[in-house]
């Protein structure tokens, strides 16, 4: 009689495998799902995390938003910048030689910061310079202050001239039809969004901020005359792949911008917050330059209430000299005069807006009882560049400690 395994025993061997096999199916198919999501996820943070680094400029691409020395345009979508040039072509030459830079410094900002590589060539140490300055426009010359070790790297960074370089200027942007992430520099596209995992970029929003965090704009469309008053941009991006979505949130803090410096450039039109008499630390006009004879500069202040004040500056040029400031009137109310006094300075000297006429009767700051102030500007404050013959200049503006524009 053979001996062999009935249909039920076979049934349930059928049965047991089945089992197994659908327990070791299933768990394969969890595992193999968990590591998809993984690995989607891992390709979303590192996508973001480059094109965020790439926008804000902590990458170790170079300058990035957060270094931006001049807003141009800023949108929803899109941000227009320029941020520091570096020039690194040159060596330590000779004491009193002058290098030529590849691109010109911006007229009326300061001179280049210099770097120059150590005797080991791993770290920099940093120097004094000077610009040379000519006629009008200013060329791109600069000389060394100290004597440095010759055959040394050199490093000039400076605030660049957009007019004469547009290749200056960043833009980033993003196109929500493709999702691509666009960065121009230096006449140049590179998609920073590009990558080998298929991550798009679904989202990329800017907000731009003041110096008291408020939001400037709803519509996140800046207006020309409130691009000075940006001092921080609110970053976000989205990223998908497949069915997973993540998204990353940075603000990026300007340090370089006009307000958080206190460095203004001028041109006609321009204006900005200001401190008032009782906050104001320092109001000095500086970095002058392209003045011919008969050149005129308008400076007015006006508060939320009370009276604006004005100072009207002139200029006179003779020969091949800089220029210089040749006398000024102050206003208080406008249009009524109360005060002029001839200079005849350099115009390389500037002028401290904060110690005009005697005492400093006339000019902006609250000097105390003893004085007798005639000029007191109390509360909020914008200042307006009214009428700018000269091709350049720049105040510097500071608040006392504590105080907030």
């Amino acid at each position: 009689m053979k001996k062999g395994f009935t249909l039920i025993e076979l049934l349930i061997s059928v049965a047991i495998t089945i089992i197994i096999a659908g327990a070791a199916y299933f768990s394969l198919n969890t595992a193999l799902e968990s590591w998809q999501y993984t690995k989607d996820q891992l390709a979303l943070q590192k996508v973001l995390g480059e094109v965020s680094a790439a926008i804000t400029g902590t990458g170790g691409r170079g300058f990035g938003l957060r270094d931006s020395l001049e807003i141009l345009r800023a949108e929803k979508t899109r941000v227009d910048f320029v941020p520091p040039w570096t020039d690194d072509t040159h060596v330590v030459a000779v004491p009193g030689f002058i290098y030529s830079l590849n691109v010109a410094i911006k007229p009326g900002t300061g001179d280049p910061v210099v770097e120059v590589k150590s005797s080991g060539g791993k770290k920099r140490f940093f120097t004094n310079s000077c610009v040379v300055r000519k006629e009008w426009p200013p060329n791109s010359e600069v000389c060394l202050v100290r004597n440095v070790t010759r055959g040394r790297k050199i490093f000039f960074t400076y605030h660049p001239d957009r007019k004469s370089s547009p290749g200056s200027v960043e833009t980033i942007s993003w196109n929500p039809e493709d999702g691509g992430v666009v960065l121009r520099y230096k006449g140049e596209d590179n998609y920073i969004s590009e990558n080998p995992f298929g991550v798009v970029i679904s989202k990329m929003e800017f907000k731009f901020y003041d110096n008291a965090n408020k939001l400037i704009s709803e519509s996140g469309l800046v207006d020309t005359e409130d691009l000075n008053r940006v001092t921080g941009v609110e970053v976000l991006v989205e990223a998908a792949l497949g069915q997973y979505r993540s998204s990353v949130l940075n603000f990026v803090s300007l340090r370089n911008s006009p307000v958080r410096s206190g460095y203004f450039l001028l041109n006609e039109g321009a204006s900005f917050p200001v401190p008032d008499s009782h906050g104001i630390h320092s109001l000095v006009l500086k970095n002058i330059e392209g003045v011919s004879g008969g050149d005129a500069l308008w400076i007015k202040v006006t508060p939320v209430s009370g009276k604006a004040w004005r100072v009207k500056i002139f200029f006179s040029r003779t020969g091949l000299d800089r220029g210089k400031i040749d006398h000024y009137a102050i206003e208080y109310p406008l249009d009524e005069e109360i005060y002029n006094e001839y200079l005849g300075t350099e115009v390389s000297m500037g002028l401290d807006l904060l110690k005009l006429g005697p005492n400093g009767k006339y000019d902006y700051d609250y000097d105390g009882k003893d004085v007798g102030d005639i000029v007191i500007i109390e509360g909020p404050a914008v200042l307006e560049v009214e009428k700018m013959d000269i091709e350049a200049a720049g105040i510097h503006a500071r608040p006392e400690t504590g105080v907030v524009l």
